[in-house]
């Protein structure tokens, strides 16, 4: 490798994940530090990939490769807005929603061929309350399911839809979103404001959503009955979630959101605890440098 990959970094946390995905994740630690041009660092939380990530951005690091899901993307991303440095993806985590917008290989030595030959693209990011999100945030079931999930022993689809049968119940609350658009009052159960398409596992709430035009959408899901549960779920898994009258969509670049209670907030998947009464979210364009393998998406 050349004087140029130097400045190339990966981050991974080995001990994340399900037994599956730190099996990958050792697998692609190997190889990295068997390489003579890629750097390797291992965290061991949160808080460390912050501040690992910051000090890369610093020090002018070509790029710095999120080795896992959502959540480390996340974090990843945080650090590298509105610097020079682009975000890899090797996708290591259980949904791996963002990899799959950009349709980065699940193959982690396909996607650590980006590195050798990235498609460089500059990406919007967004914020919800004054707290980054990169792909998907949102409020009410989603929320929920994020919390729950975080205790459930199993990971990947299987946790996913294990969680989602054991808390069936939807509690829906009264919302008011507007935006310089539009507007829309009523009952809903969830709401997700989309910079990316799909939560992940291919289950897309916004299969439209782009990540570089400058705008969101905001998807609500009207109060609906148990029995379209099913129905639901079939058209986020076949991308035609956008024909459901369950579903309600507006874009732009920036959104209010008042609602009764208090409510559960996710950010990229992740549990971000308890939002009260409003929300504040807005797009932050062309704000993040990206790697990937296609420029389609």
């Amino acid at each position: 490798m050349g004087e140029a990959t130097k400045k190339i970094a990966f981050l991974i946390n080995p001990a994340s994940g399900s037994a599956a995905v730190r099996k990958k994740g050792l697998e692609m630690a190997k190889a990295v530090k068997n390489s003579n041009g890629y750097s390797l660092y291992e965290t061991k939380s949160p808080e460390e990939l912050l501040a690992l990530t910051a000090e890369l951005a610093q020090k002018n690091y070509r790029a710095v490769f999120a080795c896992g899901g959502d959540g480390t993307l996340n974090l990843v991303s945080s650090q590298l807005i509105g610097t020079e440095t682009a975000m890899g993806i090797i996708p290591l985590g259980s949904g791996n929603g963002y990899a799959r917008h950009h349709r980065i290989s699940l193959n982690w030595k396909e996607a650590i061929k980006v590195a050798e030959n990235p498609i460089v693209s500059v990406r919007d990011t967004a914020m919800f309350n004054g707290y980054h999100f990169l792909n998907i945030a949102g409020v009410g079931y989603t929320a929920k399911i994020s919390q729950e999930f975080k205790r459930e022993e199993h990971r990947g689809l299987k946790g996913y839809v294990k969680t989602i049968f054991k808390n069936l119940k939807m509690d829906a609350f009264n919302t008011r979103i507007t935006n310089e658009y539009a507007e829309w009052e009523g009952k809903a159960w969830m709401v997700d404001f989309c910079n990316g398409s799909q939560w992940g596992n291919n289950f897309r709430v916004d299969p439209s959503a782009r990540d570089d035009d400058g705008s969101l959408s905001a998807v609500v899901f009207k109060k609906a009955s148990r029995v379209k549960i099913p129905v639901i779920g079939f058209r986020l898994a076949t991308g035609s979630i956008n024909k459901s009258p369950d579903v309600y969509r507006i874009s732009g670049s920036k959104f209010i959101m008042q609602f009764d209670g208090k409510r559960p907030l996710h950010l990229d998947g992740e549990a971000a605890g308890i939002i009260e009464k409003s929300a504040e979210i807005e797009v932050v364009s062309k704000s993040l440098i990206i790697w990937t393998q296609d420029s389609k998406s």
